[in-house]
């Protein structure tokens, strides 16, 4: 039986990233993972929060072979064989259901959002089969001990862990101090402890989604159908592309390699529409795919159940859940990749100077106290933009909402050296402003003047000039200037 300060339970990258960084601090870490790589994976969008906590995390902990992931750049500089794209910022484009894609005046159907000045500092779409691939290397090339392919039995010992499992035939026997599950929606650690699941949410939707190649990219067809892109402030199809349905939305990230990942995320379940009856009412959407094949998964689209999951406990006294363990609600903002990034800073953090203190288990009950926060706050977000999806400048003011959020907590934390919780969840009023403007687009009353309500409810948090852009509905630059990581 082998003995381990910490063994992590999945090595996706966020469980390749906290091994490798508890590695740096002088624990003993064990990663064990069902699966093996590469594989596929969606949560691919990276954004300027992302790029700084790893920038960040690669300094501090002296694993400088992450930092050219931090930008695109220097991505394709130091590692052109693994697989990205380039990421300008965030578009969307609204859809009327049986009509192609319409401009209207004054960008009315529009809107696209800069997070970065060039393609050199712009962020990335991770293809996550070359990116969890390259990270596990670098496990294999440490101290860590890396067994993929392994089925595990656990057993809390209170305190401590047995993980038991086979290996190609053969018997594993770990045992933890402490244990982090970053196994994503299996949560092998709090269905282990009998964890109660939070059902409370404000989005409810599902997914249908894969890898596709030949997808036409959406500027070839606005080119086709005459639609000006001379006030766009960058290509189109360098972004996280977001069409705005009747039904949800669709994301579109375009990989350098040929590949697009593409899914609809539908309001309610998925199994109410298929993909063929989706793109047959979007006649626009429907000629990017005239000619594209589903390549990833092996066995075609992927269709989930409801998208939204949690804990109603994300840590205890020697476990932890890694943020898409402990939750997911919806790809939308992109969240996924810095809140992975930013609850493994927190956890790492506690676990260098609290681990053998009594004060280990205050400080992780605040770390879950932070996942459980911050993911309501992404749920309240993201559904202000579900409610408000049939009338585009509504929905409009409630992007504005996340804009506001990722670029305050940009400003908090790279240039007044906080280290705020994402999105600025740990700020009561922030999260009030947003219940409030949940509260006012649910209701839908005609009677609200959104735009100054919008702007009065933001405007402590409005650094960047949200409601004046030069052009309706075009952001020629939004993200914090650069600045050292700190």
């Amino acid at each position: 039986m082998q003995q381990f300060d910490v063994v992590i339970l999945g090595a996706g990258f966020g469980g390749s990233l906290t091994a490798l960084l508890l590695d740096r601090i002088g624990l003993s870490v064990a990663l064990v993972d069902r699966g093996t790589h590469p594989r596929f994976a969606i949560g691919e969008s990276s954004t300027p929060a992302a790029g700084y906590l790893l920038q960040s995390l690669s300094a501090q902990y002296d694993l400088p072979q992450f930092e050219p992931f931090c930008k695109y750049g220097t991505w394709q500089q130091s590692h052109p064989d693994i697989s990205c794209g380039i990421k300008r910022g965030f578009s969307y484009f609204a859809h009327t259901p049986h009509q192609p894609f319409q401009e209207q005046p004054a960008h009315g159907s529009e809107l696209l959002v800069t997070a970065n000045l060039s393609d050199t500092l712009a962020d990335t779409h991770w293809y996550r089969a070359d990116v969890d691939h390259w990270f596990v290397r670098q496990v294999e090339a440490s101290n860590i001990v890396y067994r993929d392919q392994t089925e595990v039995e656990l057993q809390h010992n209170q305190p401590g862990w047995q993980i038991q499992g086979t290996r190609h035939g053969e018997r594993i026997d770990l045992k933890a101090n402490f244990l982090i599950d970053a196994t994503g929606a299996a949560g092998i650690v709090p269905r282990t402890l009998g964890i109660t699941p939070e059902i409370d949410f404000k989005t409810h939707s599902s997914a249908i989604f894969g890898h596709f190649q030949n997808v036409v990219p959406w500027q070839t067809i606005l080119d086709g159908q005459g639609i000006s892109q001379t006030d766009y402030p960058f290509n189109c199809d360098h972004s996280a592309l977001h069409h705005v349905l009747s039904e949800g939305w669709m994301w579109q990230l375009r990989f350098n390699n040929g590949i697009t990942s593409a899914g609809f995320v539908l309001d309610g379940e998925s199994d109410q529409h298929s993909w063929e009856a989706i793109l047959d009412r979007y006649s626009s959407i429907q000629a990017q795919f005239a000619s594209a094949e589903c390549v990833a998964p092996e066995d075609g689209l992927r269709t989930t159940g409801r998208l939204q999951r949690g804990w109603k406990a994300c840590a205890g006294p020697d476990w932890a859940l890694l943020p898409h363990t402990a939750g997911f609600i919806d790809p939308l903002h992109s969240t996924g990749i810095a809140h992975t990034l930013c609850g493994i800073e927190r956890l790492v953090t506690i676990l260098e100077q609290y681990t053998g203190q009594g004060t280990l288990t205050e400080a992780l009950a605040d770390y879950s106290t932070s996942l459980q926060v911050e993911r309501t706050l992404i749920d309240t977000l993201v559904a202000c933009c579900y409610r408000s999806r049939h009338d585009f400048e509504r929905f409009w003011l409630s992007t504005l909402f996340y804009f506001a959020a990722a670029t305050s907590y940009e400003h908090l934390r790279f240039h007044e050296q906080q280290r705020p919780w994402l999105l600025c969840a740990d700020d009561e009023r922030f999260r009030q402003a947003v219940a409030d403007w949940y509260e006012l687009v649910s209701r839908d009353d005609e009677g609200t003047d959104w735009l100054p309500t919008a702007r009065e409810l933001l405007a402590p948090w409005d650094r960047v000039g949200l409601f004046e852009p030069a052009v309706p509905h075009m952001y020629y630059y939004t993200a914090a200037p650069e600045a050292e990581p700190r």
